[in-house]
């Protein structure tokens, strides 16, 4: 299995909606992009990844419950972790209701709400989408000098902290 970048939103909001993840906000926008994985052509783990360098906000991480504790998702944030990277973005925030010893688990620290850059706090998903009690939580990720939609292969060095 390999992550790809997906262009289509009208595949991934309703692969979303099933998932019961927020698809209000989401229309083709130069600063969404989307990554998922597939299996017999059919998408079975997503995330997103709003791009404001130098911050980004993770969002719209999902995996079908048949293909859980699969390591999916930790791919797929690594893999958006990096893209973010290349393309300047220094730290990446994300709001979430349900997996936040997940992301601990991936080096996200709890931060404050009131010291989130304004571009984030401008966001659908700051600003109403996400109820109050969601965990926000912040990493820094070192910038990368190459864009993994181009060398995956650095992508996904880049997401495991063996850069050359």
């Amino acid at each position: 299995m390999s992550i790809e970048p997906l262009s289509s939103i009208e595949e991934v909001v309703p692969f979303l909606a099933e998932c019961a993840l927020p698809v209000a906000d989401i229309s083709p926008s130069p600063l969404l992009h989307f990554f998922g994985v597939r299996v017999g052509g059919g998408l079975v783990a997503v995330v997103g990844i709003e791009l404001y360098p130098p911050f980004a906000l993770l969002r719209s991480l999902a995996v079908v419950p048949a293909f859980r504790g699969r390591g999916l998702a930790h791919e797929l944030v690594g893999y958006a972790e990096s893209f973010a990277a290349a393309q300047n973005v220094e730290a990446v925030f994300l709001l979430t209701t349900t997996a936040e010893g997940f992301f601990l688990r991936l080096g996200y620290s709890p931060a404050s709400r009131s010291s989130a850059p304004s571009v984030i706090r401008a966001t659908s998903q700051f600003s109403g989408l996400c109820p109050s009690s969601s965990a926000f939580l912040s990493k820094r990720v070192a910038p990368v000098r190459a864009n993994p939609a181009v060398n995956p292969d650095l992508a996904q060095k880049a997401a495991q902290g063996r850069l050359p």
